[in-house]
């Protein structure tokens, strides 16, 4: 009997997923764990393993399909078994046309249709103008495609749906260059759109204020090496590790740092430290979440960060770990930045950039001393939180990391 392998539901909201990218042909040979497909929401992208062993029946959709969640996209069997009777592509595109079909009202004016239609060339006069569903002409604008009479079709009565758009601009996974002489236009994937509006939304809805302090690492780099050297459970602990670890600490004494903003008179203050980490990926950025990171052991935190990290790197990460952060940590440290401006995640109120160790000089009572420095950039919302205020977190903070055995053996 044939297995069928279903579109996965990711979240309770979501109602489609794209399936951007097909790891398997028709034919092959698949053992429990493989690759099956990729999938993208707004929020993440993900690997679909397959859960069975045997071969490739059949595949209902191409790539670039648009896919309502729990419903078949492939059959996994033994060669002979019988394929089960389920609606085929060109089907299933013609009851979404049927489902998205445009009233007369929303239909496209005349004189917009003929200005579409002289720009695009000649038409197939058979087939006539093409139609657009709703939800394909909004795609279509949101990327600044106008003329949309040159996509091909595969809704009923030659409507444009939205994988077609979608298909067409071929930015989900693979990049579309375009040479034109010595330059290129490069098409963006879909995450890269999300952070783009993200920020920009943050930076236009949020009063930003960003502060610099400088730490004394020369215990935090000997409390790194003291763990390696001893080979025990701590000796993959790193230095990002043990400054996720202090802050997650130090945010439990300034519970305005770890709030959301809700609106502009406002705000939540949360009790458990949910520290979202920047992670830097091969599809974009990704920020999961360490759920109640203050009651964690700095070993707990340094595995958690580890898998999270892991999997938003291989893109299987549900979406549901990369929400629900208070506070954000985003490390450039080990690119050689020294500081940086970060953005906020609203409705976080904080969000702490990391830079690299590099040795500065200050004089003492001693004389001249050279010693490992670190830079932390903090980013505030002023709505909420004044300068002083931050400045107090930030103090505490590199306190707290200047003497982090002290915090660790808490």
């Amino acid at each position: 009997m044939a297995d069928v392998v279903i579109m996965p539901r990711l979240s309770l909201n979501e109602e489609t997923n794209l399936l951007s990218q097909w790891y398997v042909a028709e034919g092959d040979k698949v053992s429990a764990g493989d690759k099956l497909f990729c999938i993208e929401t707004d929020k993440s992208t993900m690997d679909v393993d397959s859960e069975f062993e045997g071969t490739v029946l059949k595949k209902y959709y191409d790539d670039y399909a648009v896919i309502p969640v729990l419903t078949p996209v492939c059959v996994v069997g033994k060669e002979g078994d019988e394929i089960p009777e389920l609606a085929l592509p060109e089907e299933a595109a013609q009851e979404a046309s049927t489902e998205e079909s445009v009233s007369p009202e929303t239909e496209i004016a005349p004189s917009a249709q003929q200005a579409l239609s002289a720009s695009a060339g000649t038409t197939d006069s058979s087939k006539g103008e093409k139609g657009i569903s709703p939800r394909a002409r909004k795609l279509a604008e949101q990327n600044g495609i106008v003329n949309y009479q040159m996509i091909p079709a595969s809704g009923a009565e030659n409507r444009i749906l939205e994988e077609d758009i979608i298909r067409y601009m071929k930015d989900e996974i693979t990049e579309v260059r375009r040479a034109t002489g010595e330059k290129r236009t490069v098409k963006l994937p879909k995450i890269r759109k999300v952070i783009a509006k993200n920020m920009l939304h943050s930076l236009q809805s949020t009063a930003q204020l960003t502060m610099s302090s400088v730490f004394n690492a020369a215990e935090l780099q000997a409390c790194r090496s003291r763990f390696k050297a001893e080979q025990g459970e701590m000796k993959h602990v790193t230095i990002g590790d043990l400054i996720i670890f202090s802050t997650a600490r130090t945010l439990e004494e300034f519970p305005y740092m770890n709030s959301w903003m809700q609106g502009d008179d406002e705000a939540i203050e949360f009790t458990d430290v949910n520290l979202g980490c920047a992670v830097d990926t091969e599809r974009g950025l990704m920020v999961p979440t360490i759920t109640a990171a203050n009651t964690k052991s700095l070993l707990e935190i340094s595995d958690n960060l580890k898998e999270l990290a892991g999997e938003c790197r291989k893109g299987s990460i549900s979406p549901e770990k990369l929400k629900e952060a208070t506070f954000t940590v985003s490390n450039l440290g080990a690119f050689g930045i020294r500081t940086f401006t970060p953005i906020l995640n609203p409705p976080q109120v904080g969000i702490l950039g990391v830079g690299a160790i590099d040795y500065m000089m200050k004089p003492t009572k001693e004389g001249m001393l050279c010693y490992p420095a670190c830079t932390l950039s903090l980013t505030v919302d002023h709505r909420l939180v004044d300068g002083g205020p931050a400045a107090s977190f930030l103090k505490k903070l590199c306190e707290n990391l200047e003497h982090i055995e002290e915090l660790i053996a808490e």
